[in-house]
C-alpha cells in the first residue's frame, strides 16, 4: 500500500517541524503530537476499484477544507500535503475505498495538529468526543503509569486550560507588594513596573482567649466577597479574610480593575487573562502579604489556607486552587458550568427521587447553563478569547474532572460543595460526575481522602452545615484532630450514586 505509506510517512516529517512558543509568565509549550494517528475505522475488507469505491465524501472534504483559512497557522503545510494526497488520489481512479476512507481520516488528522505558533493543538477544528476525555493520556497519546508521569500530565493540563479557557495565569514575578494593616483590614498595593493598584481585604481573628492557637498561627479562610459564617470560623479557630473581587477585576468586559491595571487585557492569548483567573490572582496576592509579614502581625499561618465562594466565585475558587499550590483547600460552591460541573454531562430532563431529603419524589431537573451562557456578553469575560470559538463542549481537549485533578498531591484538598433542589442552572449530577471522575486520579496517587463532596438540600450558597464538614475536614486533614463531628463516609455518596434517574 504504497500510497498509505506515503501520506502517513510525509506527514511524519512535515510535524517534526512544529514550532512552539514560551514566552515568560506563559505555559510551557505542549509536547504536540508529531504523527497523523491512524485512522480507526476504516473497512475491514478493501473495496475494489472500480463501480465500488466512492470517492464523493472525500472530493466534498477536501473542497470545504481548502477553503479554510488556515494561514495563521504556523504548520499549515501538514494540510497541504493531504490535500495534494487526497487529489492525487481522486484523480489517479484506480484507489480502494480503503484508500479513500484513510485518506479523508489523514486530512482531518492534520486540521487537528494545526496550531498558531504556542504548540497546542488548534480548537476551530477539533473533532467531538461524547465520551469523558482520558486524565491519563496525554496529548501526545502516551500513557500516565506513574507518579512521576501524573506530575507532567497536570502541567500539560495546566497549559491546556490558560490556553483554551481561563487565560494565562501571572506567576508574580513581575511584581512588587507592600501593605498596610489597621487592625481590622489592609491595603495591598501591587506594582509592576512602574503601575501601581491597590485593593482592600478585611481581617477577622479568632480571639485567643477563647480558643487555642496553633503553634503556627491561625489557619485562614480566603472568601471571595463575603463568608456568611465569620464569627463560627473565628470560634473554630480560623481566620477569615473577604474581598471585594469585583475591585481586583471588573464582572464585566470592560477588563477594569487592579489586575487589569498591571495585566492589561491583550489582542494574543499570551495577553489574555480571564476575570475568573484574575479574581484568583487576588487570593495569590494576599498569600503574597502573609508570607512577607502580614502572617507573622496577625498570627495567620499562609501555610493552612482555604479558598472559597459561590457560583462565578466558586468557579474562581476552583481555578486559584488548582493553579497556585500554595493554596490547600479550595472549596467551590455551586459553581457549576467553568467550574466544578463536567461540560459533557447534561441531567435536563433528568428526574430523581428527592424525598428522603424532604423534597419532591418525583424532581425533573431544568435547563443547565449552556456553553452559549458562558460565551455570552454577561460572562464572555470569566474566560479568554480562544474560549469563545469552541461551538461544542464535545470539542473540548479536557472536561472539568482534569481541573479537579489538580489538586491531588503534596497535601492539597479539594471540597466541592453543591445543592441538591433549585440549583437545576449549575447542574448538581455534572459536579457529582466531576468528583466521581477525579477521585480516580486521587485513588490513583493514594489520596482518595483529599477529596470531598458536600452536598445540602437547598442553597446557591455555602450553608451553615457545609462550614460545619469543611472545618472538621480541615481540622482532620490540616492538623490530624479526630473528635469531629462529620461522617467523612457521607462525601464519598449522594443521591445521585444511589439511584438512577427516574426518566432521562
Amino acid at each position: 500500500m504504497k500510497r498509505i505509506f506515503y501520506f502517513t510517512f510525509s506527514i511524519f516529517f512535515l510535524c517534526l517541524g512544529l514550532t512552539a512558543c514560551s514566552p515568560s509568565g506563559t505555559p510551557d509549550s505542549p509536547e504536540v503530537p508529531t504523527t497523523v494517528p491512524s485512522p480507526t475505522e476504516v473497512p475491514a475488507t478493501p473495496t475494489p476499484t472500480g463501480s465500488g469505491a466512492d470517492a464523493g465524501k472525500l472530493k466534498g472534504y477536501v473542497g470545504m477544507v481548502k477553503r479554510y483559512k488556515l494561514d495563521e497557522y504556523v504548520n499549515k503545510d501538514i494540510i497541504d500535503a493531504q490535500i495534494k494526497y487526497a487529489e492525487d488520489l481522486i484523480a489517479s481512479d484506480t484507489a480502494t475505498q480503503e484508500e479513500y476512507d484513510m485518506a479523508l481520516q489523514a486530512i482531518k488528522d492534520a486540521l487537528s495538529l494545526l496550531h498558531d505558533g504556542s504548540g497546542w493543538p488548534n480548537f476551530k477544528y477539533m473533532q467531538a468526543k461524547e465520551e469523558y476525555p482520558d486524565a491519563f493520556t496525554f496529548l501526545d497519546g502516551s500513557k500516565v503509569e506513574t507518579a512521576d508521569d501524573w506530575t507532567k500530565r497536570s502541567e500539560e493540563l495546566l497549559g491546556m486550560y490558560q490556553y483554551y479557557m481561563y487565560g494565562v495565569i501571572r506567576d508574580g514575578s513581575e511584581e512588587t507588594l507592600s501593605y498596610d494593616y489597621n487592625g481590622s483590614a489592609a491595603t495591598l498595593t501591587i506594582s509592576r513596573g512602574e503601575i501601581s493598584s491597590s485593593f482592600k481585604i478585611n481581617v477577622s481573628l479568632p480571639d485567643a482567649s477563647k480558643v487555642e492557637m496553633p503553634k503556627d498561627g491561625w489557619p485562614v479562610i480566603m472568601a471571595l466577597g463575603w463568608f456568611a459564617q465569620t464569627q463560627y470560623a473565628n470560634d473554630r479557630g480560623y481566620a477569615v479574610i473577604t474581598f471585594d473581587y469585583t475591585k481586583i477585576a471588573s464582572d464585566d468586559t470592560t477588563r477594569k480593575g487592579v489586575f487589569y491595571d498591571l495585566y492589561p487585557y491583550g489582542e494574543t492569548w499570551e495577553e489574555q487573562t480571564g476575570a475568573l483567573a484574575a479574581w484568583g490572582w487576588g487570593f495569590s496576592k494576599i498569600i503574597d502579604a502573609l508570607e512577607q509579614g502580614l502572617g507573622e502581625t496577625c498570627h495567620i499561618n499562609p501555610e493552612n489556607s482555604i479558598v472559597t465562594g459561590v457560583s462565578r466565585c466558586g468557579k474562581s475558587a476552583a481555578v486559584a486552587g488548582a493553579f497556585d499550590k500554595r493554596i490547600r483547600i479550595s472549596v467551590p460552591a455551586c459553581s457549576g458550568a467553568g467550574g466544578m460541573a463536567m461540560f459533557r454531562y447534561s441531567s435536563e430532563g433528568h428526574t430523581y427521587d428527592f424525598s428522603s431529603i424532604g423534597s419532591d419524589a418525583a424532581y425533573t431537573f431544568g435547563d443547565n447553563e449552556p456553553l452559549s451562557s458562558l460565551q455570552s456578553g454577561a460572562e464572555r469575560h470569566w474566560f479568554n478569547d480562544n474560549f469563545k470559538e469552541f461551538s461544542n463542549v464535545n470539542k473540548f481537549p479536557f472536561d472539568q474532572h482534569m481541573l479537579a485533578s489538580l489538586y491531588s498531591g503534596q497535601d492539597r484538598y479539594l471540597f466541592i460543595i453543591s445543592s441538591y433542589i433549585y440549583e437545576d442552572w449549575t447542574n448538581p449530577p455534572a459536579m457529582w460526575e466531576t468528583y466521581k471522575e477525579a477521585k480516580k486520579i486521587f485513588e490513583f496517587l493514594g489520596e482518595g481522602d483529599h477529596i470531598a463532596f458536600q452536598i445540602h438540600r437547598e442553597g446557591h450558597a455555602v450553608i451553615d452545615e457545609d462550614v460545619v464538614a469543611l472545618l472538621d475536614f480541615a481540622d482532620y486533614h490540616l492538623y490530624g484532630k479526630t473528635d469531629i463531628e462529620t461522617d467523612f463516609a457521607k462525601f464519598d455518596t449522594c443521591i445521585f450514586a444511589e439511584q438512577e434517574p427516574l426518566t432521562q
